[in-house]
């Protein structure tokens, strides 16, 4: 079962201040959108290095939002040169499908805010 996201940790982080939340949001939703294919490319082109890099900038720039199965993945990933390409892959597909929720979740906070 996926979760969704405990907005919490980015509430606390904010101090109520309203628009550092929008910002960091949008932040997170741009990079919820365009990681996953960067990601993609990067298994494609079996470039291994850059892909746990990238996984590292995503965690890092998700780890406010309080999603333990995001976060897990992420980390998986992060450290994936260990791993075949068949399993990133496989890890890269349920993070897609998180993905999906989580940016869903984001994008109603945003409006909420906005």
């Amino acid at each position: 079962m996926i979760y969704n996201v405990n907005f919490q940790g980015l509430y606390d982080v904010s101090d109520g201040d309203e628009d550092f939340l929008l910002s960091v949001l949008m932040v997170i939703e741009r990079n919820l959108t365009e990681f996953p294919l960067q990601l993609q490319q990067h298994l494609d082109n079996k470039e291994i290095v850059s892909f746990t890099k990238k996984a590292h900038k995503l965690k890092s720039s998700t780890a406010y939002l309080g999603h333990n199965e995001l976060e897990g993945l992420l980390l998986l990933m992060e450290d994936g040169q260990d791993l075949t390409l068949d399993q990133l892959q496989a890890h890269l597909n349920n993070f897609n499908e998180i993905v999906k929720i989580v940016l869903s979740d984001v994008k109603v906070k945003i409006e909420e805010l906005g």
